[in-house]
């Protein structure tokens, strides 16, 4: 795979800090001219029902050992082996999601944007902003710039705040995707119908490093914006 362009913009990469996963720890509100992107509820339902289906695969696994090995399989195998597995998978499981969840609801939100007062606040970076001061949000899916010096063909998500300050641009990440498709639509949706806020999408090439910025909604006029050619950090 080809290295990158020297000259590349590294706004047009993924941050590529953090953790990526697939797990929806972040949900959409709108209440009374009031978004936020909020921590999702313990997801107990859904962590029952996986380990449910884990546990039925297991049963099915135990029950292959047991009736279609013509007695090959010693107790080890057929009981030990399908306990042992269904064990670990459920408890693994159920600590990673746990874990996960409980961590974003004690951060708090991610991004609360108060529609009649015109702010915007990160609480996990202790920042508030006028609405002035947003250039957009970016829904970017891309490969890393420079993953520690290896080039990287893996493609991830985030979902970014991008202000400009006192002249001065700056990204602030909000969510992270292992998925590269549709990775924050539900999460955009409601905020799409809800405010002004605008959003670009940027996409790489699956297989190259060029790079596609399109809008997604709303979008702000670049040509005008101070920040157009502000220092950027």
């Amino acid at each position: 795979m080809a290295k990158p362009p020297v000259d590349a913009d590294p706004e047009k990469f993924i941050i590529g800090r953090g953790v990526y996963d697939n797990l929806q720890t972040a949900t959409p509100v709108f209440e009374n001219g009031v978004f936020r992107l909020a921590p999702t509820p313990m997801p107990l339902w859904t962590m029952v029902i996986y380990n449910i289906a884990f546990a039925a695969f297991c049963f099915g696994f135990h029950w292959m050992l047991k009736y279609h090995t013509h007695g090959e399989a010693g107790p080890w195998a057929v009981y030990g082996a399908p306990i042992g597995i269904g064990l670990f998978t459920c408890m693994f499981f159920t600590a990673v999601v746990y874990i996960a969840f409980a961590k974003a609801n004690r951060l708090g939100p991610w991004l609360i944007y108060d529609t009649k007062a015109g702010r915007i606040e990160l609480p996990r970076e202790r920042e508030v902003f006028e609405r002035k001061e947003i250039v957009h949000l970016q829904y970017i899916t891309t490969k890393r710039l420079d993953w520690g010096g290896v080039v990287s063909n893996q493609r991830l998500s985030e979902l970014n705040l991008i202000t400009c300050r006192q002249g001065v641009r700056k990204r602030w990440p909000l969510l992270r995707s292992i998925f590269n498709v549709r990775a924050f639509d539900r999460m955009l949706k409601p905020l799409i119908e809800h405010t002004d806020l605008p959003v670009v999408r940027v996409e790489d090439e699956w297989l190259g490093w060029n790079v596609s910025e399109r809008p997604y909604s709303r979008t702000a006029d670049n040509r005008r914006s101070p920040c157009r050619s502000a220092k950027r950090i």
